[in-house]
C-alpha cells in the first residue's frame, strides 16, 4: 500500500534531480535554485505529512512545482528582478518536452548526479538533511554535534563544490576516450592475470583512459567519471598496486602508453616510408640465403621453397628489429611478484592495412617451444591452429629422440590425435616425419651466422635503426614525460607491424604466394628444440 513515507522516498529518488535542473532553467542562478527547489520540496513532504497521497504522483509533484515557481516569479517580477528561463508551461513536465528537451534534462541530471556521488560525506549529510529532510540548520546542528556555524559554512561550500564540479566534469569529461574505443597488447607472461584481470571492469578502465597523459587527482577523477571519492580512492589504490596507474606528486597518471588514432596514423606513416626499399631488401637477403638455410637440415619434409621463405623473411625482420642498437621490449617498470609485462593501448584506428602480426608459443623453454607467427591477412590468423604445452612437448619428444609411432603409450596416441595431420605425420612405416620446421639451437646460431654475414645487412640493419628512432620520436611528441622510461620498450612493440608491412610487400611484388588452403597451412610455424 503506498504512503506517505513511500511518496517521500520516491520523491527522494525520482524527482529531487530533475526538480532542481527545473529550478536553474527557471532561475538562472545556482543559489536560488537551490532555495526554490527547498521550498517545493518543503512543499511535497508538507501535503504529504497532511495525508494527502495523490494517485498521479507525477502530475502532482510537477503541480506543486509550478505554483511555486509562479509564486517565486511573481515575488521577482514585484521586485523588478528579470526571471531567467522561458515561461513556465515550457518546461513544466518532464515527460512533456521535446525530444531534444529530454535529452538535455538527462546530459544535466546525469552531471548533477557525479557531483552529489563526489561530495565528501560531511557535506553530503548536511545537504541531505536541508534539502531533502527540510530540517533548520539548528536542527542538524544538535543532530550533528557541531555549531550551527558550521553547518551553515559547509552548506555554502557544498553550493561551491556543486557549480565548479558541474563545470569541471564538463572540461573533464569532453577529452575522456570511450571505453568501447579502446584495445589493449601485453607482451611477456602474466602468471598473475595482470595486466587483464585490470581493465575488465568498466570503472577502473574509465580511471586509466581519464587519468591517460592526464595528471589528475583523486578528486577530479571523482568528477570526471561521477564515482564518490572514497570509493575511486579504493579503485585507485588497486591500479597502483596492479603497477597500471602512478603517483606524481598529489596526482596520479595512467603508467602505460594509450596511443591516439592521430598518433598510429603518424607512426604509420612513418613505418610506411622506404617500407617498400626496406623489403626488397629483406628479400634479397632471403633469397639469397634460403638454399644455405634448407641445407642445415630444418626442414624435415617436402616444404616448397615458398613455404619455407615465408618462415625467413619474417624471422629475419624479426631478427634485424632485435639487433638495432635501442630495441628493448623488456618492460622498464618492476611488476609485482617479479612479472615482466608490458602493456600498451589503442584508440581503436581504421589503418590502410592490417599491421598486426603475433608471435605465440607454447611449450617449456628449457625444452621444447612451438612458435607460430599469427598473420593478420589472407586467412592466415589461425592456420591449422596451436598445440596446447603438453603436446608441445610429445611433439619436441618425438623428434629428438627419432620415436615411431609404435612406441607411442595409449596416452601419447591420444595426444597424437591433436598433432596428426596438422604438425607431423607418420609414413608407412610408423615413421614420425614434422610438417613444420625444426630449430635446434646449433641451427639457430647458424641462421644468425649467415644474417649478420650477408653483404646488405648492415645496410637493412640501419633502415630498421631509423624506422625505430622515427617512431620512438612520435611517441614522445604524443605522450607525457611521466612515463619517459617507456619510449623504448613501446616503439620497440610498434616497430614489429613492420612484419605485416613486409608481408604486404612481398605479396604485392609476388616475391611470395599465398597457399591455396589458407586454412591447412603450415607456413611460419617453428618447433624450437631448446636441450
Amino acid at each position: 500500500m503506498v504512503n506517505a513515507s513511500h511518496l517521500k522516498n520516491r520523491y527522494a529518488e525520482d524527482f529531487l534531480e530533475k526538480v532542481f535542473y527545473f529550478c536553474i532553467k527557471k532561475t538562472g542562478n545556482i543559489t536560488e535554485a537551490e532555495d526554490l527547489s527547498s521550498d517545493i520540496s518543503l512543499s511535497v513532504f508538507t501535503q504529504l505529512e497532511k495525508g494527502n497521497l495523490p494517485d498521479a504522483f507525477d502530475a502532482w509533484v510537477w503541480k506543486i512545482a509550478r505554483n511555486r515557481y509562479s509564486r517565486w516569479a511573481k515575488l521577482k517580477h514585484e521586485r523588478s528582478d528579470s526571471v531567467s528561463g522561458a515561461d513556465i508551461d515550457d518546461f513544466a513536465i518532464a515527460d512533456e518536452g521535446s525530444v531534444e528537451e529530454e535529452y538535455f534534462l538527462k546530459e544535466d541530471i546525469a552531471l548533477l548526479r557525479r557531483e552529489l556521488a563526489f561530495i565528501s560525506r560531511d557535506y553530503r549529510e548536511i545537504v541531505v538533511n536541508f534539502y531533502i529532510n527540510d530540517m533548520k540548520t539548528k536542527d542538524i546542528a544538535d543532530q550533528l554535534g557541531i555549531p550551527e556555524s558550521t553547518v551553515r559554512s559547509r552548506l555554502m561550500r557544498a553550493r561551491k563544490i556543486l557549480k565548479e564540479g558541474i563545470n569541471m566534469a564538463r572540461e573533464f569529461g569532453t577529452r575522456s576516450y570511450r571505453p568501447e574505443d579502446i584495445i589493449f597488447a601485453a607482451s611477456g607472461n602474466q602468471p598473475s592475470g595482470l595486466p587483464w584481470s585490470a581493465v575488465q571492469r568498466s570503472i577502473p578502465k574509465n580511471i586509466l583512459l581519464e587519468a591517460n597523459n592526464n595528471p589528475s587527482t583523486a578528486e577530479e577523477l571523482a568528477v570526471a567519471l561521477g564515482i564518490s571519492l572514497s570509493y575511486m580512492e579504493e579503485e585507485i589504490e588497486l591500479l597502483i598496486k596492479a603497477t597500471l596507474l602512478k603517483r606524481v606528486g598529489e596526482k596520479y597518471i595512467t603508467n602505460f602508453f594509450i596511443l591516439s588514432r592521430e598518433c598510429q596514423l603518424e607512426i604509420y606513416g612513418a613505418q610506411r616510408k622506404n617500407s617498400e626499399e626496406r623489403s626488397k631488401l629483406i628479400d634479397s637477403i632471403a633469397s639469397d640465403l634460403l638454399d644455405s638455410i634448407r641445407a642445415l637440415g630444418i626442414v624435415k619434409n617436402s616444404m616448397s621453397d615458398n613455404e619455407l621463405k615465408w618462415w625467413v623473411v619474417i624471422y629475419l625482420n624479426d631478427f634485424l628489429i632485435e639487433n638495432t642498437e635501442k630495441y628493448d621490449i623488456e618492460f622498464p617498470v618492476k611488476r609485482t611478484k617479479n612479472e615482466t609485462w608490458g602493456f600498451v593501448g589503442y584508440e581503436k584506428t581504421d589503418l590502410p592495412e592490417k599491421t598486426v602480426m603475433g608471435h605465440n608459443g607454447c611449450g617449456d623453454y628449457s625444452k621444447a617451444m612451438l612458435w607460430a607467427y599469427k598473420i593478420s591477412d589472407y586467412g592466415l590468423w589461425d592456420r591449422v591452429g596451436e598445440l596446447n604445452y603438453i603436446e608441445a612437448l610429445l611433439l619436441g619428444e618425438i623428434i629428438c629422440q627419432n620415436r615411431n609411432i609404435s612406441t607411442l603409450t595409449e596416452s601419447e596416441k591420444l595426444l597424437w590425435k591433436e598433432i596428426d595431420g596438422r604438425f607431423a605425420h607418420a609414413d608407412e612405416n610408423g615413421n614420425i616425419i614434422p610438417d613444420i620446421l625444426v630449430i635446434d639451437n646449433e641451427s639457430r646460431k647458424k641462421i644468425s651466422e649467415l644474417f649478420r654475414n650477408h653483404p646488405l645487412y648492415r645496410e637493412a640493419l640501419a633502415m630498421y635503426g631509423n624506422t625505430l628512432d622515427d617512431t620512438c620520436e612520435i611517441l614522445k611528441k604524443y605522450n607525457s614525460p611521466y612515463i619517459a622510461d617507456q619510449f623504448i620498450y613501446c616503439a620497440s612493440m610498434e616497430v614489429l607491424r613492420t612484419r605485416m608491412m613486409t608481408i604486404h610487400d612481398e605479396v604485392n611484388a609476388r616475391r611470395l604466394t599465398v597457399p591455396e588452403d589458407p586454412c591447412r597451412s603450415r607456413i611460419a610455424y617453428a618447433l624450437h628444440i631448446m636441450e
